[in-house]
C-alpha cells in the first residue's frame, strides 16, 4: 500500500470525523443535571436548579401534580437530561399516565441508552398497558435484533466511529513507521476501515430515517385510526394509550401511522406525542 495513498486516506478520515462531530446530538446528555442547566446561562440555569430540586421534594412527599409542575417548567427552559426525563416518567406514570410515563422513559434512553433502572421502569409501564402490540416478527431472532437496536442511537453510533477511527489512526502510524508488520497490519487497517465506513453509513441513515419518520406514543386513554384523512372515513381500529407508532407521512392536520404488527392509518394530530 502507497505511504502517500495511506496519508491521504487518514486525512480525508479525520476531516470527515471532524465535520461529523459538528452535528448536534444532545451533547448535554451526557453532563449531570446541575451542569446541563448552568451550561444554558447563569442565572436560568440556577433558577433551573431550584425547580428542578423542589420538584423533587414534591416527589418525595408524595405532591406528584405539584412535582410535574415543576419538572415541566425546567422543560420549557430548554434543559435536556436523562435524569430529568427518568424523573418525569416516574411522575407520570404514578399519576396514572404510562403514555407519557413511556414517553420520557425512551426520551431519557436516547441519551443514556444503558441506564439499567429506566429501562427497568420502561418495561413495567409497558406491562401495565390496557393493550400491547406485537411486533411482526416476535421470533428470539427478532426479540435478539430489536435488543441490539433499542441501544443504537446517534451518540452510540457516533463513540463506535470515533474508536475505531482512533484504532484506524493507530494502524496507521504503525503501518508507516513498521515496514517488516505491514503485511499483518493491512489487513488489520482494511478491515477498520471497512467498519467504520459501514458505521459512517449506518449513522447517516439512521438520522435521516429518525427526522423523516419519528417514532411516537399514544397519550390519550383511546384514538380512533381511519382508513384516510377525513373525518367522515371509517374507523380502522383503535389504539390505546401508550402503544408505540411511526410517522410515515403528514397531510394537513392528518398523520398516517404505522405499528409495530405492520398495520397503517391516519389520526388526527392530537393524541400521539413525538419524541
Amino acid at each position: 500500500m502507497n505511504s502517500k495513498v495511506l496519508a491521504l486516506f487518514v486525512l480525508f478520515l479525520s476531516i470527515f470525523c471532524i465535520s461529523y462531530g459538528q452535528e448536534p446530538i444532545d451533547e448535554n446528555g451526557q453532563r449531570s443535571f446541575t451542569e446541563t442547566v448552568q451550561g444554558r446561562g447563569e442565572n436560568p440555569g440556577l433558577e433551573a436548579v431550584d425547580i428542578y430540586n423542589k420538584a423533587n421534594q414534591h416527589y418525595a412527599s408524595n405532591d406528584f401534580q405539584s412535582a410535574l409542575s415543576n419538572y415541566l417548567v425546567v422543560i420549557e427552559r430548554g434543559v435536556k437530561n436523562p435524569q430529568l426525563y427518568y424523573n418525569l416518567g416516574n411522575t407520570y406514570f404514578k399519576l396514572g399516565e404510562p403514555g407519557y410515563a413511556i414517553l420520557y422513559y425512551e426520551k431519557a434512553l436516547a441519551l443514556r441508552s444503558f441506564d439499567r433502572e429506566t429501562r427497568e421502569n420502561l418495561e413495567y409501564a409497558k406491562r401495565s398497558l390496557k393493550e400491547r402490540v406485537l411486533p411482526l416478527y416476535n421470533e428470539n431472532f427478532f426479540k435478539i435484533l430489536r435488543v441490539i437496536y433499542s441501544y443504537l442511537n446517534l451518540r452510540n453510533i457516533a463513540f463506535i466511529e470515533l474508536f475505531v477511527f482512533t484504532v484506524l489512526i493507530a494502524l496507521s502510524y504503525l503501518y508507516l513507521f513498521s515496514p517488516y508488520k505491514r503485511h499483518i497490519l493491512k489487513k488489520y487497517f482494511v478491515l477498520c476501515a471497512v467498519v467504520f465506513i459501514i458505521f459512517s453509513t449506518a449513522s447517516f441513515f439512521y438520522q435521516s430515517n429518525e427526522k423523516k419518520h419519528p417514532k411516537g406514543i399514544v397519550v390519550e386513554k383511546e384514538i380512533e385510526v381511519m382508513t384516510a384523512p377525513i373525518a367522515e372515513s371509517g374507523v380502522l381500529f383503535v389504539l390505546h394509550e401508550g402503544t408505540a407508532t411511526k410517522l410515515l407521512e403528514t397531510r394537513e392536520e392528518w398523520l398516517l401511522i404505522s405499528l409495530t404488527d405492520g398495520r397503517e392509518g391516519w389520526v388526527y394530530t392530537q393524541g400521539i406525542v413525538f419524541r
